[in-house]
């Protein structure tokens, strides 16, 4: 096999295009990896994709982070959605750049001083840290690495904040009227269904199920970890609702912007920002605080806790319990509910 360290990215000054040299069979194959000098750093992220791919990185003490990845992000590909692996790819190629060297000399400060670099909120932070976490605890599982990396062992992921802001009605029906009838619709089904935006931005005919009244959703968030399709239940406006948009698109996601394209998650982002902005909403509404209004709602609404962890989803009542129940903010409802609990009805 080849060694990395002896193989590297070169450059051809005639054609402008950095190159890796493969050997293998007494034959000796070059491969393109980046056109331009300047996109060196380009180039050596692919010389790692190419290397991994074609079984010629070994497991080594000396490996660095860089053909870990490599490594990685080639089970990734085979494993893992499209949009799971493109963000591993913009996570890991962003470490990559400011901490360069041998996974067994990684250490918690270099995480660090890496995400000190960027101004994420604490949901980013922690996608960050998952992400390094994942490709470590991946390569010392496959037998990538000789022993696990003492100084990452006391590297931890940050406390999720609570998402404290609900949308009242009034403010859900303020932002149906501001905004276009495309992302209206949008709104409607976050509204009704409880539904994570990302499920509601890709769901598409093939989900429906509308004789039962439900998507069906076999490729979702917590597929890997519940092992069952995700079923989202429909009200009756729903089921009108979606009826309508199957028949106006059979294929692909049901809910479009008025160009007729699919919601990005970047552009119902910029969406709700304008919306804050337009009719002064607290800095908290955004597209996920409608899941976790739903989810309150129905809690304060007489709905079990079983009952409302299956309508979202949920394989238990843990995560429904710690983070979307927001009954702190119905001062009356547990007022009540403190009275029923010691004047029970005979």
């Amino acid at each position: 096999m080849q060694n990395p360290h002896k193989v590297k990215p070169w450059f051809r000054d005639h054609d402008g295009w950095w190159y890796v040299t493969l050997k293998g069979g007494g034959r000796r194959k070059q491969v393109k990896l980046a056109r331009g000098r300047e996109n060196e750093p380009e180039a050596y992220r692919r010389f790692y994709e190419v290397m991994a791919a074609a079984g010629h990185i070994e497991p080594s003490p000396e490996m660095t982070f860089n053909e870990l990845a490599a490594q990685f992000l080639s089970y990734s590909r085979e494993q893992h959605k499209s949009v799971t692996t493109n963000w591993y790819v913009r996570l890991l190629d962003d470490f990559d750049q400011h901490c360069q060297g041998r996974v067994k000399d990684l250490k918690k400060s270099h995480v660090d001083t890496w995400l000190r670099k960027h101004t994420w909120s604490v949901s980013s932070r922690r996608q960050a840290i998952t992400a390094i976490k994942r490709v470590v605890n991946w390569g010392y599982e496959e037998g990538h690495l000789p022993e696990y990396p003492v100084g990452l062992r006391k590297l931890k992921r940050p406390k999720m904040q609570k998402r404290e802001t609900l949308v009242s009605e009034a403010d859900h029906k303020r932002m149906l009227k501001a905004t276009d009838p495309e992302f209206a619709l949008f709104l409607t089904a976050l509204w009704e269904t409880g539904a994570r935006p990302g499920e509601i931005r890709t769901v598409t005919a093939d989900d429906v199920l509308l004789e039962q009244g439900i998507w069906l959703l076999q490729q979702h968030k917590t597929a890997e970890k519940t092992e069952k399709p995700r079923i989202i239940y429909l009200t009756e406006a729903m089921v009108k609702l979606t009826q309508s948009l199957v028949k106006e698109h059979p294929t692909g996601p049901l809910f479009r912007n008025s160009q007729g394209e699919p919601w990005t998650i970047n552009a119902i982002r910029c969406r709700m920002r304008r919306l804050r902005e337009k009719l002064g909403l607290p800095v908290g509404t955004v597209a996920y605080a409608y899941r976790h209004t739903y989810a309150t709602n129905g809690l304060t609404g007489g709905i079990s806790i079983a009952e409302m962890a299956e309508l979202l989803g949920h394989s238990d009542t843990k995560m429904l319990s710690e983070h979307y129940g927001h009954l702190s903010q119905k001062t009356q409802h547990m007022r009540e509910i403190a009275h029923r609990a010691v004047h029970r009805k005979k």
